[in-house]
């Protein structure tokens, strides 16, 4: 037999003419009729249903609301889903002084998932235990709000409920939320949950061990590369899960039920086994597996020592020299309960520059390093920069050498080095920009003809410089978690005209910087005293506007137009460019 909840959200998807309180008022009225003695609330929803012209029998598990079916219009949500995940109760100081509560969980059906924040008295379905990962629940009367990057998400207050279903419900409502397809690799995407993955595993690390930062206990980690017919990617086991995929072989056929995905260390998504996950083992299953990429494969060649000019994104296990130009602070984030560390630093060679980011263990290497030494570094990688250009990673595997006997850059002068990254870039006119250069690293110069009117400044990450969330008072970083103190940087657009064309450029970090001739911080500052968001724009304008730049940067689409990420921006003569084009013309003919 239906519920109360469900028969009314059966009505209303059926005949969305109806409100929720004309429902209600029905089912009082029918249930007055024949006798409150009689029949319950359920039984006179039931009736009135077929009054209405709807068979609950036939619609039952068809009909029932789903995730996909939420929309900011949906009112008084009720649906039925499993919890994957749980984070605990928070305390916070509303405006009036009193103390309020919050968690959250995130819940998934068949069609997709979803954060729901519970306030108040409904914190304790999660601070008394009552629902964890893998519980099924019925939330009623939940309302629909916009929460972090616009999306949508349920909150649960006073008016609302939530219940643990037992599995005779679930059968009595005919759902099944354990029936998945598995989740095709190539489409996966950072913070989905409840997920299931069907591969082959292509290569095991081994388990290490660490001291959580919570509790002071040991954790285990153990993670492994499984590809299926689309591509591959890392999979994380925690704990006990760690322990049991020790004995897992390469070319095991797996399938991992409830697990969630996130952004891994190289910025690829990741999927980790939860609490809740289900494992299946030396499946009989005929699968034509993808070629696993070129790190996670243990047949890959290493590339050996490269010129930094030379790098580029997607290199794995290649080597670099350089000397230190710049040692940039260490800074800590907590993740998945332990704490974790992240230094970056800038070294150049006779051919560019390049920003180094070390992780953890590897941090505790540099910690004498000063500027002007040598280092050298084997079988790292190469991913692309936040502003563009490129970073080299040191990863697990990777080796490190300070001041090297045998160093080739002994003689090496770094006191012109700029700190920026180098980037090969050839240069184009705008109008012969088109969709073809979408994706490559070009140069152009023209001149600034527009800046908008925007914030120009946003709050970042100290330790990965990802866009902080703010929520109830805290900055939140999606990999590293809360930031006690945000690091501010330059984001704007600009747009540039060289006579072919015009294009949008969208500035980071130091560009910015150098075009308003104010640091980031400096902006920040100026727009608290002001309380004007647009404020160091305004009164920076007439030293960007008219002016001559040449830029450096990545073609990428937006909508419907091409933009330049830019890398690097200088300010131009706008007579020597003349001079260069018609050299270059010459040159042609």
């Amino acid at each position: 037999m239906l519920t109360l909840e469900e028969t009314i959200e059966i009505i209303l998807k059926q005949l969305p003419e109806y409100d929720r309180k004309d429902i209600v008022k029905m089912i009082q009225e029918k249930r007055e009729e024949l006798g409150p003695e009689v029949v319950n609330e359920e039984s006179a929803a039931m009736i009135v249903a077929r009054e209405l012209g709807i068979d609950t029998h036939q619609l039952s598990s068809k009909a029932r609301l789903r995730i996909e079916d939420i929309s900011e219009s949906t009112r008084s949500v009720t649906l039925t889903a499993k919890v994957v995940r749980v984070t605990p109760v928070r305390t916070f100081s509303r405006s009036d002084g009193e103390e309020g509560k919050v968690a959250s969980i995130i819940i998934a059906d068949e069609t997709g998932s979803m954060r729901v924040a519970l306030w108040d008295d409904k914190t304790a379905a999660v601070s008394e235990g009552a629902i964890d990962a893998g519980s099924v629940i019925q939330i009623r009367g939940a309302y629909v709000k916009k929460g972090l990057r616009d999306a949508l998400e349920l909150n649960l207050g006073r008016m609302g409920g939530i219940k643990l279903l037992d599995d005779y419900e679930m059968e009595d409502l005919d759902i099944d939320l354990t029936k998945r397809e598995p989740n095709k690799i190539s489409e996966l995407k950072e913070r989905e949950y409840d997920i299931t993955i069907l591969g082959q595993v292509q290569r095991v690390f081994n388990l290490s061990t660490f001291t959580r930062k919570s509790d002071g206990k040991e954790g285990k980690v153990l993670s492994m590369v499984v590809a299926d017919e689309t591509g591959s990617a890392r999979l994380v086991f925690w704990d006990d899960f760690a322990e049991e995929m020790q004995s897992v072989k390469e070319g095991e056929i797996i399938r991992l039920t409830g697990g969630y995905t996130r952004a891994g260390r190289s910025g690829d998504v990741e999927v980790h086994a939860g609490k809740s996950a289900k494992i299946d083992r030396n499946l009989d299953v005929d699968l034509d597996v993808a070629e696993a990429a070129p790190p996670m494969t243990s047949s890959s060649e290493s590339l050996g020592r490269k010129n930094i000019s030379d790098l580029e994104t997607g290199m794995w296990d290649v080597d670099i020299e350089g000397k230190v130009v710049r040692i940039f602070d260490m800074t800590t984030f907590e993740r998945d309960g332990s704490e974790g560390r992240v230094q970056n630093i800038i070294i150049a060679d006779e051919t560019g520059t390049i920003r180094v980011t070390f992780w953890n263990d590897d941090v505790d290497e540099i910690k004498e390093i000063e500027e002007g030494d040598i280092i050298r570094i084997l079988h790292g990688y190469v991913k692309e920069g936040f502003r563009g250009g490129y970073e080299y990673q040191v990863g697990r595997k990777a080796e490190i050498q300070i001041n090297p006997k045998d160093a080739s850059v002994t003689d090496l002068d770094i006191s012109q080095v700029s700190t920026r990254p180098t980037i090969s870039a050839n240069r184009y006119m705008i109008g012969d920009i088109d969709n073809s250069t979408e994706g490559k690293t070009v140069e152009i110069c023209g001149i600034i003809v527009n800046i908008s009117q925007m914030r120009p400044v946003y709050p970042a990450c100290p330790s990965c410089r990802k866009k902080l969330n703010y929520e109830e008072g805290k900055y939140n970083c999606e990999v590293c978690g809360d930031v006690k103190k945000p690091e501010y940087r330059m984001l704007f657009k600009i747009t540039v005209d060289d006579g072919s064309g015009s294009i949008r450029a969208t500035l980071f970090g130091e560009s910015g910087e150098e075009l308003l001739g104010i640091s980031a911080e400096e902006a920040q500052r100026i727009i608290e005293k002001t309380g004007r968001d647009n404020a160091p724009i305004e009164q920076n304008a007439d030293r960007a506007l008219g002016r001559y730049v040449s830029i450096q940067g990545r073609i990428s689409k937006y909508r419907d137009s091409l933009d330049l990420s830019t890398s690097k921006l200088e300010f131009a003569d706008p007579i020597e460019e003349i001079k260069r084009v018609r050299k270059d013309i010459t040159s042609i003919q």
